[in-house]
Order: structure tokens, then C-alpha cells, then sequence
């Protein structure tokens, strides 16, 4: 594999990276793989060290994507993030020049608010979960450095490709729904796990091993997916964020997948998409396909346009043709927990009135019946409650920043990395985004920044 430290030969790493159509970015490119404007540089004097200079190395981020279904059938999968950020870190640290994204403040003023909400925490149980959150803040800060930086040894090739191998784990997990229902075990971490730890209701699920909740949402028994995700939710958020990765494997040959099999997939993620009666999931990635078509067309990339539209049409008809537009409409029309979100947005407002500057530090039972614990439903919700106004404006901030200076693409797998930035952003109101959502985000912003280079 060709390294990525300047454009790769012809015929040794595939095809270059697919350009959109003529659009004039191309020449507005910088020769580094980052933009000189979007990106902050250390004022300190370059260091000749060997270990300075040498690439960053590619395996930690393979290890902790491409074998995540291993790490969720050991009850890792919510904990390797963290564990494989450490040696990330390690590599940085003997590196110098070290860039960041623009707006980078936010990002630091959202972790201020989170040091500082911890004056709120009142038990063992929330400052479990207080901690494994915030360690998911800094190793999510460590990725999305080392993804950045890791133009020499950790291609973008290799990082689509590990992702788009999650995305194919997903699909395959959403059909492992239907053939094993709501099969659940303890993994062999839930019994390393020391039991006051356990009763916290996050660190519970990430180490209970769980393929679907059949849940009568529609007057009939559905099996929803959750694996390899410890929630329905999580599993919907993440389709829908993964998504656009296969878009870049297609678009960007190097990454080493069949197009044939790409297209395969996205068409087999259509029944567990519809099946899991997730409208989050509809909604973030319609709008977000919807908004990739409209991208693609002010950007004259023809060959986009046309995926584009024959995905939207394939959808059109799949859906007029078999039970599952039916079944779509019925999900739709059944309100459900509608009544209960709103209550518990309510909710999480008028805590964060009560503590606007740093908030609660975690979730707190819900006073009224039958509701979940109040900030567990929508990331923008959760910060708010959890971490104050000042935690809201820096989180989002972040996103809009990132989504800001990455709206410009040369390439088509660029267009698809913001693409996924905003898909996210979409889901915020409505789902949590820890940590495999926030995860997901911060690497497609780096490879949207990234790929704003001639030097994919």
C-alpha cells in the first residue's frame, strides 16, 4: 500500500481518489494533506529526532474498528475506545508539529464544562459513569488527532476501510435479529466487573452481550437490532452514520472492497433499517442522502449524482414494492413515545435552568412514572442537563465548526466525510452520541479535512 505521505503511484495503490466532476476546489488545494487554514500549528521548534519523523502507526485504530464485533461479544466493545487511545497518545507525544482542527476552543470549552460538572456527581455509581464518559471525551480528542496527523502510515484507505468493515458487522448484526431475536448474555467482562460498578445503567449494558429488543411498537412483536451496540438506538445512529463510509469505499478503490459487494450491502441494509422501525434513522440518513444529491449537483460531480439518484430511486421502489413500505408508513403514523420525549426534553430543560453553568455531571431519575432517567434522550439534551450551557455551546460549537470547514471537497470520499458530520449532527436531538457515535464523527471530520488535500 502506497504511503500516504504524497500522492500514490500509478497501479501501486489503485485509483486516485475520485474527483467531483470539474468543481474549481481542485485548484484551490493546498500540497499538505490538511489546509493550512482550518489547522493550528505548534510553536514549537521542529525536532530531528528519528521518532519525530517516523509514521504514526496504522494498527491501533484497525485493531479497535475492524475487530469490534470481537470486542462486543467480549463486552469491550464500549471500553476499547479507550484502551486503544492510549497507545494513539503514546505515538503522538513523540511527535512534534502536531496540527489541530480550527475551532478547536469549543471542543476544550465542552471539556471545561465536564471537569467542571463533576461537583455534581452524588454517588458511586454516577462517577463510574461520570469517568468512563470523560475518558471517552479525551481518547475521542486523541483519535480525532492521530487520524489528522496520521497522513504518513495510517492512510485513508486504511481508515475507510475499517470503517466501512464496521458498517458491513451492522447490517450483518441487523439480520442476526431476526434469526436470534433478543438472545442476551453476560460477556467475560461483566464478571471481571466489580458489582458496584454494575449498577450503573451505561457500564450494565456495554458488558451484557444483547442482538435485538422485541419490542410491540406497531400492535405486533418486532425484533429491533442493537448489535454489535449495546442499544436500538445506538444501532439505528450508527447505520445511519456508517453509511456514507461505504459511499467513500465505492467512490475510492484503494480502500480494497468489491464494488459489486458495497452495492450489495447497501441494498441488504434496506430490511433491517426499515425492520428496526428507528425513525431517527430515516430521518438523519434520508436528509442526509437528500443533502448529499444536492452537494453533488452544485458540484457538477455527474458520476455522484447518478449513485446518488439510482440509491434514492432504489429506495423509492423497494419501498412501493414490498410489505416493508407498508410497514414504514405504520411506524410513522404510531406516534409511541412522542408524548414521552417531549417530557422529558421539558424536563431536562428546566434541570439545566436549575444548574445552567455546569449542570448535573449525569442523568437523574425521572419524578414523573414510567419515564427513563431525564438527559438520556438526545445527545444536545443529555450535555445540557449533564453539563450546563457552557457544555451545550462548546459540544455543539465543535460540530458546527467542523461541519463549517469541511463543507468544501475536491474529492467524492471527502463530500461523503462531511456528509456523515452532518448526519450526525442531525441525530443530536434525539440520540446520544457516546461513544461510538462521537467516535464515528470525529474521524469523518479528520478524513473530510484530509481529504481537502491533493494528497489523499
Amino acid at each position: 500500500m502506497a504511503d500516504s505521505s504524497g500522492p500514490p503511484a500509478a497501479g501501486l495503490d489503485g485509483a486516485d481518489p475520485e474527483p467531483i466532476g470539474d468543481s474549481s476546489l481542485a485548484s484551490d488545494v493546498l500540497t499538505s494533506d490538511v489546509p493550512a487554514s482550518d489547522l493550528t500549528v505548534s510553536d514549537r521548534p521542529p525536532v530531528r529526532r528519528r521518532e519525530a519523523e517516523a509514521p504514526l502507526p496504522a494498527w491501533p485504530l484497525t485493531l479497535m474498528i475492524s475487530w469490534f464485533p470481537l470486542w462486543f461479544l467480549l463486552g469491550l466493545s464500549g471500553f476499547t475506545w479507550v484502551i486503544f487511545a492510549g497507545p494513539m497518545a503514546a505515538s503522538l507525544v513523540r511527535r512534534r508539529g502536531l496540527v489541530a482542527p480550527k475551532g478547536t476552543g469549543w471542543w476544550i470549552a465542552f471539556l471545561v464544562a465536564v471537569v467542571g460538572s463533576v461537583i455534581s456527581i452524588d454517588s458511586t455509581a454516577r462517577l463510574a459513569g461520570w469517568s468512563l464518559r470523560f475518558g471517552y471525551y479525551i481518547a475521542a480528542s486523541i483519535v480525532l488527532l492521530y487520524v489528522l496527523n496520521g497522513r504518513r502510515g495510517v492512510p485513508t484507505s486504511t481508515v475507510i476501510r475499517a470503517f466501512t468493515m464496521l458498517w458491513m458487522a451492522t447490517v450483518v448484526g441487523g439480520y442476526l435479529a431476526f434469526v436470534v431475536g433478543d438472545l442476551s448474555f453476560r460477556t467475560p467482562m461483566a464478571y471481571l466487573m466489580p458489582g458496584p460498578l454494575l449498577e450503573n445503567d451505561l457500564i450494565n449494558a456495554l458488558v451484557t452481550a444483547s442482538f435485538a429488543d422485541v419490542q410491540d411498537i406497531i400492535g405486533v412483536p418486532v425484533p429491533r437490532p442493537k448489535a454489535p451496540f449495546p442499544y436500538t438506538n445506538s444501532w439505528g445512529s450508527m447505520l445511519a452514520l456508517l453509511t456514507p463510509f461505504g459511499f467513500m469505499a465505492l467512490s475510492d478503490r484503494r480502500v480494497g472492497f468489491s464494488p459489486s459487494l458495497i452495492r450489495f450491502m447497501l441494498a441488504a441494509s434496506l430490511v433491517p433499517a426499515i425492520i428496526s422501525l428507528n425513525r431517527g434513522l430515516w430521518l438523519s440518513l434520508g436528509l442526509g442522502l437528500i443533502y448529499a444529491a444536492m452537494r453533488f449537483g452544485l458540484t457538477g460531480g455527474s458520476r455522484a449524482i447518478r449513485n446518488s439518484i439510482a440509491v434514492l430511486a432504489f429506495l423509492a421502489v423497494a419501498l412501493f414494492v414490498t410489505p416493508l413500505g407498508d410497514l414504514l408508513i405504520t411506524r410513522i403514523d404510531t406516534g409511541h413515545s412522542n408524548q414521552d420525549r417531549t417530557e422529558l426534553i421539558m424536563d431536562a430543560i428546566d434541570g439545566t435552568i436549575d444548574r445552567p453553568v455546569f449542570g448535573w455531571g449525569a442523568p437523574r431519575p425521572n419524578d414523573r412514572p414510567g419515564l427513563p432517567s431525564v438527559g438520556t434522550h438526545g445527545q444536545i439534551w443529555f450535555v445540557m442537563f449533564s453539563h450546563g450551557f457552557v457544555g451545550f455551546i462548546g459540544y455543539f460549537g465543535t460540530f458546527l465548526s467542523l461541519a463549517w470547514h469541511t463543507r468544501r471537497q475536491p474529492t467524492v470520499a471527502g463530500m461523503w466525510a462531511h456528509v456523515a458530520i452532518i448526519v450526525g449532527m442531525l441525530q443530536m436531538p434525539y440520540y446520544l452520541q457516546v461513544p461510538h457515535q462521537l467516535f464515528t464523527m470525529f474521524v469523518a471530520a479528520a478524513l473530510a479535512l484530509r481529504l481537502r488535500s491533493s494528497e489523499a
